[in-house]
């Protein structure tokens, strides 16, 4: 069979890498990558000498008055350290060295034609800033099957979570957490500092104990803790295609919403919406294996047809989408692109959410918990998930993407499809 992924909304997949300002030079609404292994290449032997130097002076610097700011107390000369200290950062930049440095026009010319693609970019960005990579293949953008995959056992765990079975024995064991830690629940909402934070480890390292019985309770055969149980192992999604990088990325930043402290831009390459991905899926599920494995009637149905997945995705997005529809941060803009996404989930070909930022145990146990039992909701989940306390619905914050001109789009929502 064929999966179709069509991008509803701009999409980051990380490969774990970021850009710096010696990899790129943004310019007149572009922003040109170039291959670090060719750079001195590119700049001549002539001047590769003098840019390693450089660039071993602007480390240094930078090093320096970060050891600096650690080791001052006055308050006034950290502020004077830290400015300095950007303003070292600034200059770390390819851009910077190849205008202020080299004289030779032939050369700067041959630097600035030889860069490996470019892509568009939608904010203002600067020449010193990290940017977050999307996952690529020869230079051309393409979105894991473990992406897809992830989404989708998230959502058949919140199918299989909904059965009375599951939901009981979940509900023990978050009422067996609360009475344990009763003390330390009611301390720390509200409130900050090293011991909170070291009550938040705690508890955050002991929910997780509780999600991987979970795991192993929802997805092994006979409740095994060995991955070759897992039910679904039978599921094989490919990567899919390759992209254009120029077509199909762009760079912008992202706020954050809800956020206490000062605010700050996170930088990413995005995939454009409406993007269309295509994939291989198969599925093993043949009666006589699964019976010999020994997984359950309530397992064995999820994967029982390829129909019956997408329709633990549209379940799980329908209810996701409404907790999304209900953030009362989000702005009116982004409520009517989330109304929109609404519309286009269907359980034939529903929508999911992959990318940065999806959290299983924060998202999938959350929802379940919220409608099934709101006081254990707020009195025990929320302070001991993702070493963070909340005191409302938790994630607290959201990221949404700029796009320039006043617009801006939520971010990670895909549209599944089998076509074949």
């Amino acid at each position: 069979m064929k999966l179709q992924i069509k991008t509803l909304s701009p999409l980051h997949i990380g490969n774990g890498e970021k850009y710096n300002g010696l990899s790129y030079v943004a310019n007149r609404g572009k922003v040109l990558f170039y291959d670090s292994t060719k750079v001195i290449e590119n700049i001549t032997s002539k001047y590769s000498d003098k840019f390693m130097q450089w660039v071993e002076e602007r480390i240094f610097e930078i090093e320096k008055l970060e050891q600096q700011k650690r080791n001052e107390r006055n308050e006034q000369k950290r502020r004077d350290i830290t400015r300095l200290f950007r303003e070292a950062q600034k200059k770390l930049s390819i851009k910077e060295f190849i205008e202020n440095r080299i004289q030779d026009v032939a050369v700067r010319n041959r630097f600035n034609s030889s860069f490996s693609y470019s892509v568009e970019a939608k904010t203002q960005v600067y020449n010193n800033i990290d940017i977050d990579c999307f996952i690529k293949q020869n230079n051309k953008p393409y979105i894991p099957g473990t992406e897809i995959k992830g989404a989708i056992r998230t959502a058949v765990a919140y199918n299989l979570l909904k059965k009375d079975a599951s939901w009981s024995w979940l509900k023990g064991e978050l009422e067996s957490f609360g009475k344990q830690y009763s003390q330390d629940l009611n301390r720390i909402p509200g409130q900050k500092g090293r011991w909170v934070n070291e009550i938040k480890k705690k508890l955050v390292d002991k929910m997780g104990k509780i999600e991987e019985r979970l795991q192993n309770r929802l997805f092994r055969a006979n409740d095994k803790d060995d991955a070759k149980y897992d039910v679904l192992k039978m599921l094989h999604i490919g990567d899919t295609d390759l992209k254009e990088v120029s077509q199909s990325l762009f760079i912008s930043d992202l706020t954050t919403l809800n956020i206490s402290s000062r605010k700050f831009s996170i930088f990413q390459e995005l995939c454009k919406k409406d993007q269309i991905f295509t994939s291989d899926l198969r599925l093993e599920n043949k009666s006589i294996i699964l019976d010999k494995l020994g997984f359950s009637p309530d397992q064995k149905s999820v994967i029982s047809n390829a129909d019956k997945m997408l329709q633990c995705c549209y379940e799980f997005s329908n209810r996701l989408l409404d907790e999304e529809l209900a953030y009362q941060q989000y702005p009116p803009k982004i409520k009517d692109k989330l109304n929109t996404i609404k519309k286009e989930n269907k359980p034939e070909s529903p929508v999911i959410r992959i990318g940065k930022n999806e959290g299983y145990l924060s998202v999938t146990i959350g929802l379940l918990v919220k409608e099934k039992d709101k006081t254990l909701y707020d009195n025990v989940l929320c302070h001991a998930t993702k070493n963070t306390s909340y005191t409302r619905n938790f994630p607290k914050t959201r990221r949404i993407v700029n796009l320039g001109n006043n617009d801006e789009d939520t971010c990670g929502w895909v549209k599944l499809q089998i076509i074949t």
